[in-house]
């Protein structure tokens, strides 16, 4: 990540893809199982149309004095057994496969839903209007927004670190020092509808973006409980909802509510933010607090010293990525 040009990447054809490609699984996968009900629904008929014919040839015996045979019996037992079989096999795929396929489907409406509300009630991001997050060059008694073409570069080219910012070194020592005392954060369940930061490539170690998501429905319960979150942003050309995943908790930081009391962070303390105008989080540092604690000044990794983000305070997360 060496660069700022994949901030706002994550649309276009590749995005388009990957939402086309999970929506047509879960259909597909639904399609298939109503297609295997329907084959074992129309064997159930052939099986029960044999069922008939073999009592009444076995009574038609029975009546006329003659014992039924040994082989008569046994076929008639196993198109019984068979009967049975395709009954309960396709109670389990209606019961476990094509109603969860269904609520993940509606799950997706609903976020969907939810998630173009929460969007439209954003501010603007038109010429005319201010946009949500600022970027300032640097420190100053009144700042201001910078240009586009000067986003990344501080005003007068200089790449230091800024002498706000505490040593890495230090910020090290006291991660080790509350690791030793053992603390350990209680596990969080997370619920339908609640608003997430994931990891979406989690088998990859250095992979570091994580990106802004909802939870739509939860598989599972105690230490096998998973979760299958979407992607919150729409799909840029195609307007359809964003890609699904499934998620453990362990891949997962949870979006403080609008008006949550969020405690401020200390300078220097490594964090996980959304970076502006994005739907992706990345790792920075925190610069200072802002406007009683409604915003967070930060500066992102790998960009230039000066190079200040201000992020609304709940997308700030105690989470070093």
């Amino acid at each position: 990540m060496s660069s700022r040009s994949n901030r706002a990447g994550r649309g276009g054809a590749s995005r388009q893809s990957q939402t086309s490609g999970a929506e047509q699984e879960i259909w597909e996968a639904i399609v298939a199982k109503m297609r295997e009900v329907e084959v074992a629904e129309a064997r159930a008929k052939e099986v029960s149309a044999e069922i008939i014919a073999l009592e009444k040839s076995i009574k038609d015996k029975e009546e006329a004095g003659e014992r039924p045979g040994t082989a008569e019996l046994d076929q008639l037992g196993a198109l019984y057994r068979e009967n049975l079989a395709i009954a309960n096999n396709n109670a389990e795929i209606t019961r476990e496969q094509l109603m969860e396929n269904t609520q993940v489907l509606l799950g997706l409406v609903t976020a969907n839903e939810a998630s173009q509300e929460a969007r439209s009630a954003r501010p603007s991001t038109s010429r005319d209007s201010r946009p949500a997050f600022e970027t300032f060059d640097g420190p100053s008694d009144s700042p201001g927004p910078s240009s586009a073409g000067n986003k990344v570069m501080r005003k007068g080219g200089n790449s230091g670190r800024t002498s706000s910012q505490p040593p890495r070194d230090r910020e090290e020592k006291r991660d080790k020092e509350a690791s030793a005392k053992g603390s350990k954060p209680p596990k969080i369940y997370y619920e339908k509808s609640d608003k997430v930061a994931f990891k979406p490539n989690k088998d990859k170690e250095d992979t570091h973006d994580w990106i802004e998501g909802v939870v739509v429905d939860v598989v599972g319960e105690g230490k096998s409980r998973r979760y299958v979150v979407q992607d919150i942003a729409p799909d840029e050309v195609t307007g359809l909802p964003g890609p699904i995943y499934r998620s453990s908790a362990s891949f997962m930081v949870p979006i403080p509510s609008p008006g949550s009391n969020l405690q401020d962070f200390e300078v220097g303390k490594r964090v996980l933010a959304l970076y502006p105008e994005t739907t992706t989080f990345y790792r920075a540092d925190v610069i200072e607090t802002l406007e009683g604690g409604a915003k967070v000044r930060l500066l992102f990794e790998d960009e230039l010293a000066g190079a200040f983000k201000d992020v609304e305070r709940r997308f700030v997360l105690d989470h070093k990525g």
